[in-house]
């Protein structure tokens, strides 16, 4: 059983490490990492437009660097009713290889600037390139923020898969519950190509598309409840997540909050 700690605003936010919803369920969440990737352009303004042409819910896990890049894109984000913003760390480090000093740090830099910048607080947040545990999971409940990682992995960043594969793959291993992860920040090279059949298959298979907060049944993460989602553990990141961001991509050793 998972014990709650208590979180800074004194609210108890559950220290386990989500994988998907309740399988019981007809929800799907697709959900859409936006990672620094020291391009000028680092936006698909495809997928977005998608989105919004077919009505489809997504949690939008944004890092704290690129939301200062791009802040008129991420106030655009937050300002559309169907996406839900969360944080998906600062500079995007390897972050079981950090302190906790290091981690809290990451972790309520982006808090700071997605709220500045969006008015939104984060409730979710996603380690970068999919690496968590329990050290990890921990001090983000202590920060306020359910760790929520993904069973179904797009594999978007990977240039040898092409858009038909993608397709093939999320349609077909998607089961109630599911948490899909592409990416936004152009590192999916074939998202906006792939995405439309996604959505329609999906949909033909009886799916709601659905934000990660409407498939764990809660209003406000900061409750202390649990939702219905399973809760596990990981350790390194799938390496599907990590294809197209290079070892230390924006990791700023020497920045400080």
């Amino acid at each position: 059983m998972v014990t709650s700690v208590p979180a800074n605003d004194g609210q108890g936010i559950d220290p386990g490490i989500i994988e998907h919803g309740p399988r019981d369920s007809k929800k799907v969440a697709l959900t859409f990492d936006a990672c620094p990737t020291g391009r000028d352009d680092e936006y698909d303004e495809r997928v977005v437009e998608v989105l919004i042409r077919e009505k489809v819910p997504a949690t939008l896990f944004m890092s704290g660097r690129w939301v200062e890049k791009n802040g008129e894109r991420a106030k655009f984000l937050a300002d559309q009713p169907q996406f839900e913003i969360a944080n998906h760390a600062f500079w995007h480090p390897h972050m079981l290889e950090k302190d906790d000093e290091r981690i809290v740090r990451e972790l309520k830099r982006t808090q700071a600037i997605i709220k500045k910048i969006t008015g939104k607080g984060p409730k979710y947040f996603r380690p970068p390139f999919g690496e968590v545990d329990e050290r990890l999971a921990k001090i983000a409940s202590q920060v306020g923020l359910v760790t929520v990682q993904y069973d179904i992995a797009s594999g978007d960043p990977d240039p040898g898969l092409s858009a038909k594969r993608i397709v093939r793959a999320v349609v077909n291993e998607a089961k109630g519950g599911s948490i899909v992860v592409f990416h936004m920040n152009k590192n999916g090279l074939r998202t906006a190509e792939a995405l439309p059949e996604i959505i329609k298959g999906l949909r033909e298979k009886g799916f709601e598309l659905v934000t990660v907060g409407e498939m764990l049944g809660k209003a406000d993460a900061g409750t202390g409840e649990t939702g219905r989602g399973d809760t596990g553990t990981r350790g390194r990141g799938d390496k599907e997540t990590s294809q197209g961001e290079p070892r230390g991509t924006g990791d700023k050793e020497n920045e400080k909050p």
